[in-house]
């Protein structure tokens, strides 16, 4: 195991007990990357994932054929409007946004949140760690709306060990990707998460400003 490896083993040794573990998967190799490493640790596996079925977007597709390659189940968590949830994402978060891909934090939060899913591991972060950012603005939103929904969200890219190794920028996740390798997952391509749409931000600054005033009409 390379030291990447070992030091996301040590972060995920610290996941709550309980089987299966929680596991929020997409078609990129970040999540696949944590699944594969707790299964090295022993640990049942189950993955969740949002399917919107917005072409261009969604990559369930992406995500079942990963699945399938690695014999691991996937719970898909169907969703028909990203547009719907929106007042609600602003209303916790009060952070007008360019795209409405944050808003599927959320949407996931609030479904495992139903299911009664106390925690759950994520991929989050691995590409703010790898470029070595000090500020992100997805990430503390990601956090806002798990918190919202009370739902630990456990971040291993964020662990202190992982975070040590990375100390010069690289942007291609390039240590990712050769573990990604060692454990069997195909190269996968990064590409933007970009929800469709144009006029987002002023969209979502004008409906913030309308929330804030009906929160706080004085």
């Amino acid at each position: 195991m390379s030291p990447l490896g070992d030091a996301l083993l040590a972060a995920l040794s610290r996941v709550p007990a309980g089987a299966p573990v929680p596991v929020a998967v997409s078609g990129g190799l970040d999540s696949w990357v944590l699944a594969l490493l707790l299964r090295r640790l022993g640990r049942e596996v189950a993955g969740y994932t949002l399917v919107s079925r917005v072409e261009g977007y969604c990559e369930w597709q992406q995500t079942l054929t990963l699945a399938t390659q690695f014999d691991i189940p996937v719970h898909p968590i169907e969703v028909a409007s990203f547009d719907a949830a929106l007042p609600r994402f602003l209303t916790v978060t009060r952070t007008p946004i360019y795209n409405l891909h944050p808003v599927s934090k959320l949407l996931l939060a609030e479904a495992l949140a139903a299911r009664g899913i106390a925690h759950i591991v994520t991929g989050d972060a691995a590409d703010q760690v790898f470029r070595c950012e000090s500020d992100c603005d997805l990430l503390p939103l990601t956090q806002a709306c798990f918190r919202h929904c009370q739902v630990e969200l456990i971040t291993p890219f964020l662990a202190p060990e992982v975070r040590a190794l990375c100390t010069v920028p690289d942007p291609d996740k390039r240590a990712l990707r050769d573990l990604a390798a060692a454990l069997g997952i195909p190269p996968i391509p990064k590409r933007p998460t970009y929800y469709p749409g144009s006029h987002i931000l002023t969209h979502t600054t004008q409906m913030l400003e309308a929330l804030q005033c009906v929160a706080s009409p004085g």
